[in-house]
């Protein structure tokens, strides 16, 4: 009895070992663009890879996975693993190019041609009504009028008398706020921003705010300089629980 417990307990460690060390082996297939490093996690086990240059990737998984694909130039895919899925040899993830919504056109009321000459004959304008004076004119009307050309021109600031004077601009809120764009501009060049969303379980409201609290971890910006998508990818789901945890935001 003790020989047939023993086998059965060894059994079902080498078939939890076994389901441990499954590989989901395949091929990112693209139509349109030339195809870039992707990044591929696996959201249930919280790790990830990326394709080498032909498409190629393999990523640890169990059935029921489910695994992310998503690229800034590619719409972002879900799938679920199956267990077929592990055993095939021919295994292809198919993505479709990103398409970028433009900024609303006001389309104008007025037909053109594409002759300029024509076409600013054919705008109505009013200039023929408008009265027109010179500054002098106006000035001798005693018009009251803000300066202007004819006017002096007050330095408001090298001090009177001093052309020479060095002039001290404090433009660090500028830099400041340089660094706050050029610090979401390397994040979300490479996670688009609905990966935060959908993904890491940040509210839409709440990005920004996330982005200031990511920026505190010292170690982002060494990463995003080394671009090191695997190791910001483990920092952007660890800050991510941090986050909601300390405010309190449910899932």
């Amino acid at each position: 009895m003790q020989k047939i417990t023993y086998f059965s307990l060894l059994l079902i460690t080498f078939s939890s070992f076994s389901q441990k060390t499954s590989w989901l082996k395949g091929r990112i297939m693209v139509d349109t663009l030339a195809l870039e490093a992707i990044n591929i996690v696996n959201l249930t086990q919280e790790i990830g890879t990326i394709n080498n240059a032909s498409g190629y990737f393999q990523i640890k998984a169990n059935p029921g996975d489910e695994i992310v694909f998503s690229s800034v130039q590619f719409q972002l895919k879900k799938y679920v693993v199956k267990e077929e899925d592990l055993e095939s040899n021919n295994f292809k993830v198919v993505l479709e190019a990103a398409v970028n919504e433009l900024d609303e056109v006001r389309i104008s009321q007025y037909s053109l041609s594409g002759d300029v000459q024509k076409d600013i004959e054919e705008i109505p304008t009013y200039e023929k009504n408008f009265p027109l004076w010179n500054a002098q004119q106006l000035k001798e009307m005693g018009v009251a009028r803000p300066n202007d050309e004819q006017s002096p021109v007050q330095n408001l600031v090298l001090p009177s008398g001093n052309s020479m004077a060095s002039v001290s601009v404090n433009l660090g809120f500028l830099k400041g706020k340089s660094r706050d764009v050029d610090f979401k501009t390397k994040i979300t060049n490479i996670y688009k921003e609905e990966i935060f969303i959908n993904e890491l379980k940040i509210p839409e409201t709440e990005f920004y705010n996330f982005l200031d609290f990511l920026k505190e971890e010292t170690r982002i910006q060494s990463l995003l300089r080394r671009k090191d998508r695997l190791k910001i990818l483990e920092l952007l789901i660890h800050q991510s629980e941090k986050f909601r945890e300390k405010y309190n935001i449910k899932e």
